[in-house]
């Protein structure tokens, strides 16, 4: 089995040697939000430590097929491979996305890479546009009125009609969500009403009436 890895890592250094120019050597496991993805790259260690970065060519409940130096690899993804970027699933990935994978060569499969870490460049940049869009369309808001904001803890929470319970720390609010309010997660990016939970620390923006907020920005601190 052995001798696989190093068949791979001897190919790696003639690709290398007819002139493919590998990228710096970095880790695509760090998390920090300063990373930026970099060009195609393919880089094995001498343990048959895998970095690669390339573009998606199809996408399975368990595996990315990816295109980078030396050809089409196979990419098995397991339960314990962390999937960047937070949150997101195989079934996000999209083809053509620019991903970078961090693993170890199968050494029972050719051009295969048993992922330990598989981030999704792409997503990750609609992700940041995302966020900032929503954060403008909250900036606009708040200008355009005399609301203000309000933070407590979610009760009596009804999904289907947007209205719960708002306990602060001095009073108890009935918060009514707009139709069109805008819904987020705590970093901002756009939250499905359904998967807010009663016990969720929140926040929301609106007017109060009585003991009513009628609330046009929600966000849920607690996802």
């Amino acid at each position: 089995m052995k001798r696989k890895v190093v068949a791979m890592i001897g190919m790696v250094g003639l690709l290398a040697a007819a002139g493919v120019a590998f990228a710096e050597t970095d880790s695509i496991g760090s998390t920090a939000e300063s990373a930026r993805p970099k060009p195609m790259v393919l880089e094995v260690g001498p343990g048959g430590k895998v970095l690669m970065r390339g573009i998606v060519g199809s996408v399975s409940t368990t595996s990315l097929t990816v295109k980078s130096w030396g050809g089409d690899w196979i990419v098995q993804v397991s339960g314990s491979s962390e999937i960047l970027p937070k949150a997101a699933n195989l079934v996000d990935f999209k083809q053509g996305d620019f991903v970078g994978v961090q693993g170890v060569v199968n050494q029972s499969a050719n051009w295969t890479v048993d992922a330990e870490i598989v981030r999704d460049w792409t997503a990750r940049k609609a992700l940041g546009e995302e966020i900032k869009q929503n954060t403008q369309l909250v900036r606009e808001e708040m200008k355009s009125g005399t609301p203000r904001n309000f933070e407590g803890t979610v009760s009596d929470l009804d999904t289907s009609a947007r209205t719960f319970m708002l306990a602060g720390e001095e009073k108890t609010y009935s918060v009514v969500l707009t139709t069109d309010a805008i819904i987020l997660k705590k970093n901002r990016a756009t939250l499905d009403f359904s998967k807010v939970q009663n016990g969720d620390r929140v926040r929301v923006w609106g007017s109060v009436a009585s003991s009513t907020i009628t609330a046009s920005v929600f966000r849920d601190v607690s996802l």
